[in-house]
């Protein structure tokens, strides 16, 4: 019998075009991922992956295994979803990771409906950005994740990976309460001589920050970096500096201003995201209705 957690892993050799890529997805070392396939090479007697390039890609066998992997994975989410809706009740256990800046949001909205709706399902919840929860989400670790896509820093598509957006917010500009600056809109290139508050290097925040300045014509002035969003809201209160914050968790009672960047529009889409199949499963198809819902409100307000 074939392993379930291998056949992922395959199936993220060809869905991301190599083992590297595939570890990058999945969290792994290239090494572990390697393990994982030469295991199933080792089952089935048969080369999967061929090593002879820089690069390396599946072999014509590897290929077919993929394609049904794909099928049988799908298969399998469905035929739970089949027999989780047998007699009505929505039930279960849901693994679900969760942007960190919407579990203040968002979650509360969604936890008190499905204590209404699914009062059996039992939730457990995980803190996770979306370059370790989507990982896990491959894996098979959690159910459901919750994360964002920045305008400027787009996501590559997944095959594995079916998403339903919640809900699209600006990325407001945060400048200490008592400065000068009109609003409550600024083009970016005026701020062109301000301190930033920001993201740390490396995630899709940060490319989002650098991408805007350089559309806005210059290098920001950097005097710090913060992935938090209340703290660097906090520095800026302090007069700090400015910093780019969602609306969905920007501070309220006057501790910073917040103005509408335009030249360009900053905005990232919240979405949820889901295996293939899986919104089929009553419990899921249930917790994504009360995210769905959730998006809407927060969209309205």
């Amino acid at each position: 019998m074939l392993d379930v957690r291998r056949l992922r892993v395959l199936l993220a050799v060809a869905e991301h075009g190599g083992i590297a890529a595939a570890a990058r997805a999945l969290s792994f070392t290239p090494p572990a991922v390697s393990q994982q396939i030469a295991a199933l090479e080792r089952q089935l007697n048969t080369v999967l992956v061929d090593r002879s390039r820089r690069t390396a890609r599946l072999t014509a066998a590897g290929g077919r295994l993929a394609g049904h992997a794909r099928e049988v994975l799908a298969a399998l989410e469905a035929a739970e979803a089949d027999l989780a809706g047998d007699d009505g009740a929505v039930r279960g256990v849901l693994r679900i990771g969760v942007l960190p800046s919407l579990g203040r949001a968002l979650l509360p909205d969604t936890l008190a409906r499905l204590a209404v709706e699914a009062p059996e399902l039992d939730l457990r919840i995980e803190e996770a950005e979306p370059e370790n929860g989507l990982p896990a989400l491959e894996r098979g670790e959690l159910d459901v994740v919750v994360a964002c896509e920045y305008t400027l820093a787009p996501r590559r598509p997944v095959e594995n990976v079916e998403r339903a957006d919640l809900f699209t917010e600006p990325m407001l500009v945060a400048v200490p309460p008592g400065h000068p600056l009109p609003g409550p809109r600024v083009r970016l290139a005026e701020l062109r001589d301000a301190r930033w508050i920001a993201p740390a290097p490396g995630g899709p925040c940060a490319l989002l920050f650098e991408r805007s300045c350089a559309l806005a014509g210059y290098e920001p002035h950097v005097v710090g970096h913060c992935n938090d969003f209340a703290v660097a809201a906090a520095l800026v209160g302090a007069g700090h500096g400015f910093t780019l914050i969602p609306r969905i968790v920007a501070p309220e009672h006057g501790e910073v201003r917040l103005l509408t960047a335009i030249d360009p529009e900053i905005r990232r889409t919240l979405f949820a995201a889901t295996r293939p199949g899986a919104r089929r499963h009553p419990a899921i198809a249930c917790l994504l209705d009360a995210l769905i819902a959730g998006g809407r409100r927060q969209a309205i307000d």
